[in-house]
């Protein structure tokens, strides 16, 4: 089997992925999103992926706050695969 891992528009340097551990982004499950993108991190070797949990963002509602990298802007998202998507992991399992 070989698994291969795309990561565009990223530097290859560390990426930071911020998820908010605020009461609200709580609610939408934000404990559950950071375990899994870790857990994808270490499944598929992205060492250059670190997932770390940070305060409120004060950006509430409509789903957990992920910031990524030193922009500035706040993403809302629901799953751990929507952060993948916009990291633009692809996967692509051969045999």
């Amino acid at each position: 089997m070989i698994i291969v891992i795309n990561i565009n528009g990223f530097s290859m340097q560390d990426i930071n992925v911020k998820v908010c551990k605020g009461p609200n982004c709580k609610a939408w499950s934000s404990d559950r999103v950071a375990r899994e993108l870790r857990k994808n991190t270490d499944i598929f070797d992205l060492s250059s992926i670190n997932v770390c949990r940070v305060p409120c963002m004060d950006a509430c509602h409509g789903g957990v706050s992920v910031r990524i990298g030193r922009t500035a802007r706040v993403l809302k998202v629901k799953e751990a695969e929507d952060v993948l998507d916009v990291l633009n992991v692809n996967e692509s399992i051969a045999c």
